[in-house]
C-alpha cells in the first residue's frame, strides 16, 4: 500500500517500472503514474526481489521486465528505455550488475 497525497493506492510490486530517490521519499513509476512514497531507496531495495529489480544508478532502480531497449550514449554508458517511455542513464558503477542480471555484456 502506498499513501500519497491523502490517497492510499494498492500497488503490486510487479507493476512498478522505475523507482527514483528524492530525499527521504521515492518516486514510484507505476502504470504511467507517479506516486510519491516516504521511504529511503536503499531500504526499499532490500525488500524487493533482486531477480526482478536492479539498481542502475545510486538513485534509480528499475524493473528488468519493464526494459524495452538499451541505447548507447558513449563507449561505456547506456540509457535504459522502459516500455512506458521513461529513460534513465545507467551509471558506470552499476553497469556490471545490470550485465550480470541480463546475462550478457552490453
Amino acid at each position: 500500500m502506498v499513501k500519497s497525497g491523502g490517497i492510499t493506492s494498492f500497488v503490486r510490486v510487479v507493476d512498478i517500472d522505475l523507482i527514483e530517490a528524492t530525499g527521504v521519499y521515492v518516486n514510484l513509476h507505476v502504470a504511467g503514474k507517479e506516486l510519491l512514497y516516504r521511504a529511503v531507496l536503499h531500504e526499499l531495495a532490500e525488500r524487493l526481489d533482486p531477480m526482478r529489480f536492479v539498481g542502475i544508478h545510486r538513485s534509480t532502480i528499475i524493473n528488468i521486465d519493464s526494459i524495452l531497449q538499451l541505447e548507447p550514449i558513449s563507449h561505456s554508458e547506456f540509457e535504459v528505455v522502459l516500455k512506458n517511455g521513461s529513460r534513465s542513464r545507467v551509471s558506470r558503477n552499476y553497469r556490471a550488475e545490470l550485465e550480470k542480471r541480463l546475462g550478457q555484456a552490453l
